[in-house]
């Protein structure tokens, strides 16, 4: 068996033993009684706790086979290919493909912001050390929990709020994730003046910004429009 065809093997299999143990979680919450809300809950903790799982079963592998799984290489270079002062295109159905890239060109401690509509609760703990989070949501307090909220409506303070990071060091890196949301909340056009704003930014201060959207949700008028401001697709 080749080393290639033995990855993927143990791939599929890992992938075949999370689910597993997903569905026999959830089975489980069902027959005790819980309610749907408290199910959720519940399901919504337990996908929390995935980072310290993660981690947990990476010190069992170093102390059974003596392979670190959780030092990061500081020599290892980021398999995206991306350009200081440009933006790019990320389309996927899951916010967890733009944050694995985001993790990568992190991975010699660089800075990132993330905006994310979904909620960062669920991610932050799979993120590198030097990536932060907001969420970008319609909450009437500037704060929830560990994380700042900001309004789809105040594009404007989105703008400050990057370039104030982006200005801090070259190459930093700035992820927007609710593009969808934002049109929704606004308009089209303004949306698109905006994007155009965050993108002069990322030239002017020789930054990176990753929008991710989502196939299918927009018009292909505005995704073409979108392919044109970028600088590529990831």
């Amino acid at each position: 068996m080749s080393a290639r065809e033995d990855f993927y093997r143990g791939y599929v299999k890992g992938f075949e033993e999370g689910l597993n143990k997903a569905w026999d979680d959830l089975i489980g919450l069902t027959t005790k009684g819980f309610s749907p809300r408290e199910i959720q809950v519940m399901a919504k903790s337990k996908r929390q706790s995935i980072g310290d799982s993660v981690k947990d079963r990476k010190k069992e592998i170093k102390e059974e086979t003596g392979i670190d799984l959780i030092t990061r290489s500081s020599s290892r270079q980021p398999s995206v290919r991306v350009d200081h002062g440009n933006a790019y295109l990320i389309e996927s159905m899951f916010v967890t493909r733009a944050l694995a890239i985001v993790n990568e060109l992190t991975s010699d401690g660089t800075r990132a912001l993330c905006i994310l509509r979904s909620f960062p609760g669920n991610y932050q703990d799979a993120l590198n050390p030097s990536v932060s989070s907001v969420w970008l949501t319609k909450h009437e307090s500037g704060q929830f929990g560990d994380f700042q909220v900001l309004s789809p409506s105040e594009m404007g303070r989105i703008v400050t709020e990057t370039r104030s990071f982006m200005k801090e060091a070259e190459g930093r890196v700035v992820l927007l994730e609710g593009v969808e949301y934002l049109i929704v909340q606004n308009d089209t056009n303004g949306v698109l003046k905006f994007l155009q704003t965050m993108l002069d930014q990322a030239v002017t201060l020789n930054g990176i910004l990753l929008l991710t959207v989502y196939p299918n949700t927009l018009d292909e008028h505005t995704l073409s429009n979108l392919k044109c401001l970028t600088g590529g697709t990831l």
